[in-house]
């Protein structure tokens, strides 16, 4: 094992999930200095290795063995971005264009490690207090782009304006779709079907 590849491994797997070393190190329970690059010698000059309390929490997180994390440190390995699968915050959907031709395109997003690494699903997270307390601050939201939607589902809804909507299903009419408030269940809001690109269905949600 060596003490570059281990810290490239770290700063190798943060950018394949569109994080920082510090946003990787906070998103893995730890402190936010943990991985900056002032960590990496001691006073003496002497390499200092991250603690392996450390790595077993950013393994933890990112579902991940030590090998596969270990491959990461070689840039070609890294390119795999083993197990994963587009990432991007709720409040860039507005800004990134990903909504063409009727899908969803997450060919610019970041990468987020996830054990089901299949191409019919995407990672949100939500950086706003909008659905609160249910989903709080820093949720990880997964997403299948492929799913029949059935009642009381949790969905997303994409709409033409490039904004988006997280909602409870509850049917559809000719003309519209009928959906739950998460926030107020009982307040009951209605989309026209013409102003919808796309609905998704929410599979896993962080804790």
């Amino acid at each position: 094992m060596k003490y570059e590849t281990v810290w490239s491994a770290v700063d190798n797997l943060a950018k394949s999930m569109g994080l920082s070393p510090s946003g990787l190190a906070k998103k893995s329970g730890l402190d936010a200095t943990t991985f900056n690059k002032s960590k990496r010698k001691r006073p003496d000059g002497k390499n200092r290795w991250p603690s392996l309390d450390s790595l077993n929490k950013v393994l933890e997180f990112c579902n991940l063995t030590f090998d596969e994390f270990y491959k990461f440190g070689d840039a070609d390995n890294a390119n795999e971005k083993l197990n994963a699968i587009p990432y991007l915050k709720i409040s860039a959907i507005a800004q990134s264009d990903c909504c063409k031709d009727n899908s969803l395109d997450t060919s610019g997003w970041g990468m987020f490690c996830f054990p089901d690494g299949n191409n019919s699903l995407y990672a949100l997270e939500i950086d706003t207090s909008d659905y609160a307390p249910l989903y709080k601050f820093g949720t990880l939201l997964i997403l299948t782009k492929n799913s029949e939607i059935r009642r009381n589902d949790r969905v997303a809804i994409f709409k033409n304006d490039g904004t988006i909507t997280l909602c409870e299903f509850i049917h559809r009419k000719p003309k519209t779709v009928e959906l739950a408030s998460l926030n107020q269940p009982e307040v009951i809001i209605s989309i026209d079907i013409e102003e919808i690109k796309f609905l998704h269905r929410i599979v896993w949600a962080s804790q």
